[in-house]
């Protein structure tokens, strides 16, 4: 039973609305890209590791996507958590392209004609082991079998590891096998040493202290707001900006008509680091010709809101990402 489901992380969904509202000539364009690309890709592996999740049967596990968790000055992610009565498996997914191969003290990567060291993923998964370890101790949580494994999501890619390295055999798998590996760490481990009580208070624990990595997106990549493309991006043609005519959006450039174009733009506003606006504020960003029809647009959305009148300031509703 997922716990914590798997959603699209926020800094990528930031990155993709600065991509979008970035000058074409901005000097940072590129690297921001790069990062999309870099996040969009360890998204889609954690998408695959979730299908094959959802297939486990729902009573043996508790299944936690995501999480980043504290310890001592700093935090250790955990791309997939499954806890049961008999114990923890952790997952931590690689959706590198090309050929990787794996060696006692490092992972290289080879991908057109290039070639990238990283650290052993054995070494990074005991080291969250060891982590997981002493946080569930510090919260004084019974001892318990914690194991882990690395799951290569891209079909495509060649996995060699060095010869004799039997450890990374056992512990690194291609996603395909996930479902298998489940089953032998949950048949391996056959005893009952977790009540329910005892796995209810790891799970309020774990979803209590998940912090989420916010990354202050205009800041990283050197934007400042008076650079932004503000406006109504065209759903149809992309372009900047769509014009409001008589409770409507209309392009000026594919003349496609829209009646909530708005609401992405809004959107787009609270991930470029706003959680409030004033209504001149929302104006100017979404090119409304008037004080008085971005009152209506407001009043509509049911935004909650602090002050009154031309004090008002208006704030992120909860989910509206």
């Amino acid at each position: 039973m997922f716990v914590k489901d798997l959603t699209v992380p926020l800094n990528l969904l930031k990155a993709e609305a600065l991509e979008k509202r970035m000058p074409p000539n901005h000097p940072k364009l590129m690297d921001l890209r790069l990062f999309i690309k870099n996040l969009r890709s360890g998204y889609n592996g954690e998408r695959k590791i979730h299908y094959y999740l959802g297939l486990t049967p729902p009573k043996r596990f508790l299944i936690f996507h995501d999480l980043r968790l504290p310890f001592g000055d700093g935090y250790f992610q955990i791309d997939a958590l499954l806890l049961s009565p008999r114990g923890i498996l952790m997952i931590d997914g690689k959706n590198h392209s090309g050929k990787l191969t794996i060696e006692k003290n490092q992972m290289i990567q080879d991908y057109m004609d290039k070639r990238i060291v990283y650290d052993n993923p054995i070494a990074q998964a005991h080291r969250h082991n060891l982590l997981l370890t002493y946080f569930l101790e510090k919260h004084k949580i019974p001892p318990m079998p914690i194991a882990s494994l690395v799951a290569i999501c891209k079909s495509s890619t060649e996995l060699c590891i060095s010869p004799g390295y039997t450890i990374a055999e056992k512990k690194i798998c291609r996603v395909s096998e996930l479902l298998g590996k489940i089953d032998v760490f949950y048949h391996q481990h056959n005893k009952t040493l977790l009540d329910p009580k005892t796995i209810e208070k790891i799970k309020r624990l774990l979803i209590k202290s998940h912090t989420p990595l916010i990354t202050d997106i205009m800041q990283k990549f050197s934007v400042q707001m008076v650079e932004i493309i503000t406006g109504i991006q065209c759903p149809n043609c992309f372009q900047f900006p769509m014009s409001y005519k008589r409770k409507i959006w209309v392009c000026p450039h594919c003349h496609f008509i829209s009646q909530d174009a708005h609401l992405v733009a809004i959107k787009d506003y609270f991930l470029l680091n706003h959680s409030s606006f004033t209504n001149m504020e929302i104006r100017t960003f979404l090119h409304l010709p008037s004080t008085r029809i971005t009152t209506y647009f407001l009043s509509s959305l049911c935004f909650p809101y602090t002050g009154t009148t031309k004090g008002r300031v208006y704030h992120q509703p909860q989910n509206f990402l």
